[in-house]
């Protein structure tokens, strides 16, 4: 049997009040936030990787918008789908580049926060 999930909200007016509250009633090491990372998808990493090589954005936008529109597609995936991203790379070695690095970072943290539930 797993224990219920609970939930209170708080106004974010006074929130700093309730975690203060909490960590001194419970103590520092008992109370924590939830933190959230956010992956590269196939889109982010192409675009990301994209304007760190410098390449214009019409150019990026046009590999980007063959990634077929389904959810949590990788690239890998999407590249096995679209013919166009080989012909791309074959054709212009900035894309190939692209398509290489994006391939490499796809997936990993981009950013951090902290989670709406936890706040």
């Amino acid at each position: 049997m797993n224990l219920p999930d609970i939930d209170i909200d708080f106004c974010m007016n006074r929130r700093g009040e309730v975690i203060q509250y909490v960590t001194e009633k419970y103590g520092r090491e008992q109370v924590a936030q939830i933190i959230t990372f956010n992956t590269l998808g196939a889109r982010a990493a192409i675009k990301d990787v994209g304007r760190a090589l410098e390449v214009p954005y019409a150019e990026v936008e046009r590999i980007t918008k063959m990634v077929p529109n389904v959810l949590n597609i990788s690239l890998p995936d999407a590249m096995k789908m679209e013919p166009g991203f080989g012909e791309a790379a074959r054709k212009d070695p900035r894309m190939d580049d692209v398509l290489k690095v994006a391939l490499r970072l796809e997936g990993l943290a981009r950013n951090c926060s902290v989670h709406a539930a936890g706040w």
